[in-house]
């Protein structure tokens, strides 16, 4: 008996007598695609699993959305070293101060580190974001902050406002500290429950996004990844 369908391969047919089932394509011998990316580029799959709600998958092969732990770790490696070098130098230049000036001379030196911190802590993660991607304490980990959409490099405006929204109000609040007696201090005590609600809040709308932008990163459109070793 001839074959009536000439020859061809037949299109399984579904067991209730409807459409036929599409046969799996094979493969078309080019490189896999990995899991969640239709075919390369900057894309934001949600797979894996996470404290909060699940972490989406990495945007690009070889790269994933960072996690908050490594994320704390870092800020805190950056805290340090920012903290140390910063208040090395301004220690001996208030000490200077006062030697010279007495207590004139120490509260200008209070003022000059007041903003001196602020100035500091703003060049150290401007800088480093924009030129090396990555502040210290997340090259360390092998962190990134790069742009949320395609994963560039991000522009310098782009960086000072996710510093505002994630380092400003600490370093306000460490200002505060500085200056602090009197009514000062009063003052700062309150600001120091202030921002520390606010990393709280940070905290919280990172871990309920599935790729863990907070607030700050949406205020940048700004994510944190992490690049597994070559």
């Amino acid at each position: 008996m001839s074959d009536p369908y000439g020859g061809q391969d037949q299109a399984p047919i579904d067991p209730a007598g409807r459409a036929p089932i599409p046969a799996p394509s094979e493969p078309t011998g080019g490189a896999a695609t990995p899991s969640g990316q239709a075919g390369g580029g900057w894309q934001t799959p949600t797979d894996t699993s996470s404290f909060g709600v699940p972490l989406a998958t990495g945007p690009a092969a070889g790269v994933a959305y960072a996690d908050l732990v490594p994320r704390i770790i870092a800020y805190v490696i950056d805290a340090l070293i920012l903290g140390f070098s910063f208040g090395l130098v301004w220690t001996v230049l208030l000490t200077t101060l006062f030697i010279t000036g007495g207590f004139g001379g120490a509260f200008i030196g209070l003022i000059i580190g007041t903003v001196g911190l602020l100035i500091a802590s703003a060049a150290y993660f401007i800088f480093t974001w924009t030129r090396w991607r990555a502040s210290p304490g997340q090259r360390i980990l092998s962190l990134e902050t790069v742009n949320a959409d395609d994963g560039a490099t991000i522009r310098q405006d782009v960086a000072i406002r996710r510093w505002l929204y994630l380092y400003g109000p600490g370093a306000i609040s460490s200002a505060f500290g500085l200056a602090g007696t009197g009514v000062i201090g009063i003052l700062s005590t309150v600001v120091s429950v202030a921002v520390f609600a606010y990393y709280i809040f940070l905290l919280y709308s990172a871990s309920q996004d599935p790729r863990r932008q907070g607030f700050h990163d949406k205020q940048a459109n700004t994510v944190v990844v992490k690049r597994s070793a070559a």
